[in-house]
């Protein structure tokens, strides 16, 4: 391993170990006392590698490397996980941005552009499930006002967290005008670069999603004495609405995916016909007429078996999906070639804070492999020779971008 990667590998280890909580489960949560002990942690790097920090609205942590001009490079990624997930899901993308720029500073002097590292808060929206990204939202200007008002399980509010935390909370922080560039690396969680055994994935874009669910009511009664004919149950209506909807989405495989990912049953007792069942979907896409064209067959379906069963269609998000900065495409595929790493230029079927940034400004994704695959799951990991591919092209894309002097 190189110096950086040793670095990144026990970095990564000593940001894991903040997440465990005191009943042992592995979760960094926003606004906790776990997020605040990796806040600590990263807050150390950035300092100790020639940056100033602080905090926004929100309680994203930023490292700054001043320039000799006002321009933002920024790059970096989330510090929350998902309960029970994994050490390289967005701290990875954070230790590397701050490896890279405090390396860059050290060898090369003040930057041309201002460099900016971020640890953002509430990616995974493990703790508040319907806040869409805060920590990006806000860099990027577009986070609602009534965001602040979501509360997590226990009824805490984002504002309550905030400021509890620390942190100022609203009002939202405005769009930068002086951002110019945002640079986010990040694990695949997936496994296609593994699969084709390649190190580095440029992402062209990342993949609307269409999600929500589906609720059949029908009439609940007794499992046994009640003849098939006379029967008002809502399962057999809901199968065969599963059936078509994923035989439709079959015929679209190559640029869509559709996942059931919960059913529920109630009363949900193995001798009672139910009462209603419902179902979730979660339809993903980076063609935007898909994900249109998704929704008028489910409302299709609905019609079709809408009448004795009832059938109710609760859209719950919506995304379009987000095309990554062209320029920035053909720049990464000429430091990969130039770095003689393997690659291919690829969508991301997974959401990122990435998807909010290319809303007010440039934005590039670097993807390295998950071993078979896996993320969100304790058994997450990334090979260190892919963490040093990763590193590398990192690392020379912000020099060319905030380092060289036609940049």
């Amino acid at each position: 391993m190189t110096d950086d990667t040793k670095w990144l590998v026990k970095a990564i280890e000593e940001a894991a170990e903040t997440a465990i909580k005191k009943d042992g489960t592995y979760w960094r949560a926003s606004y906790t006392r776990e997020d605040a002990s990796v806040t600590a942690l990263l807050r150390e790097y950035m300092e100790s590698s020639g940056m100033e920090t602080f905090f926004d609205a929100v309680g994203n942590l930023h490292g700054l490397i001043k320039g000799r001009e006002k321009d933002v490079i920024m790059t970096g990624s989330h510090r929350d996980t998902v309960k029970d997930g994994g050490k390289y899901d967005g701290i990875l993308g954070v230790l590397c941005s701050i490896r890279a720029a405090g390396s860059l500073l050290g060898q090369l002097g003040q930057p041309q552009k201002t460099v900016e590292v971020v640890a953002m808060v509430e990616e995974e929206s493990s703790r508040f499930t319907a806040s869409d990204y805060i920590g990006s939202c806000n860099i990027a200007g577009i986070l609602p006002a009534s965001a602040f008002d979501l509360a997590d399980d226990e009824g805490v509010t984002i504002q309550q967290a905030l400021t509890e935390a620390g942190f100022r909370g609203a009002p939202a922080d405005k769009r930068r005008d002086e951002i110019k560039h945002f640079i986010e690396l990040h694990v695949e969680q997936g496994g296609v670069l593994e699969n084709e055994g390649l190190q580095i994935g440029i992402i062209r874009s990342i993949v609307g999603q269409w999600g929500g669910s589906i609720i059949f009511e029908g009439r609940q009664n007794h499992a046994g004495t009640t003849p098939m004919s006379l029967r008002r149950d809502p399962v057999p209506v809901m199968c065969r609405f599963i059936n078509e909807l994923f035989t439709w989405t079959d015929s679209y495989s190559d640029d869509m995916v559709l996942t059931i990912g919960k059913i529920d049953v109630f009363p949900g007792s193995p001798n009672v016909i139910p009462q209603k069942v419902s179902f979730t979907y979660d339809a993903r896409s980076s063609l935007p007429e898909l994900g249109k064209a998704i929704m008028e067959k489910i409302y299709q379906l609905r019609d079709k078996y809408n009448g004795d069963i009832s059938v109710k269609v609760i859209p719950a998000w919506h995304d379009e999906p987000a095309y990554l900065d062209r320029e920035g495409v053909s720049q990464l595929e000429s430091v990969v070639n130039d770095l003689g790493f393997p690659y291919k230029v690829m969508n991301s079927g997974a959401g990122h804070d990435s998807q909010n940034m290319v809303k007010s400004y440039p934005t590039n994704m670097i993807f390295v492999p998950s071993v078979d695959g896996i993320s969100h799951n304790s058994k997450e990991f990334t090979r260190h020779e892919d963490i040093n591919a990763g590193f590398e092209v990192l690392k020379e894309y912000i020099r060319r971008l905030a380092w060289s002097e036609d940049c």
